[in-house]
């Protein structure tokens, strides 16, 4: 169940199905901070749960607070999980974060450069 109204869920879905488009992710989900999801899209090929997404992000994000304030990196800007099986990237979107997955390693680098891009217009978008 989405945590915003129906028209602004559209707006963030028809964001997200861009950046898909842009950065060659599998699936890619709006969630808060606290783990509930927002909004959603994933490509056909997809298999990834986008509540287990969302309850992930919430687990990422406290550990990535937590190493960055330990290694004094001061604010985290995002957090990158690389496997063999692919990637994950969670970045702030404003108060609420963007996680998008892919198998395909290769287009990790741009996928982390297309989801700064985007989270700064999805943090504008949740904040209206």
């Amino acid at each position: 169940m989405s945590a915003i109204d129906p028209e602004k869920e559209k707006e963030l879905v028809e964001l997200l199905m861009g950046l898909t488009n842009y950065a060659d992710l599998d699936a890619i989900a709006v969630v808060s901070k606290q783990g509930v999801k927002l909004a959603y899209f994933a490509t056909e090929e997809s298999d990834a749960d986008p509540d287990l997404m969302a309850a992930v992000s919430a687990a990422l994000l406290v550990q990535g607070e937590m190493a960055a304030e330990k290694l004094d990196l001061l604010e985290l800007y995002e957090v990158v999980i690389r496997g063999k099986g692919g990637f994950v990237v969670l970045s702030h979107a404003g108060d609420f974060l963007i996680m998008g997955s892919a198998k395909d390693v290769t287009s990790m680098g741009l996928a982390v450069t297309q989801m700064r891009k985007y989270a700064k217009e999805i943090g504008k978008l949740l904040e209206k």
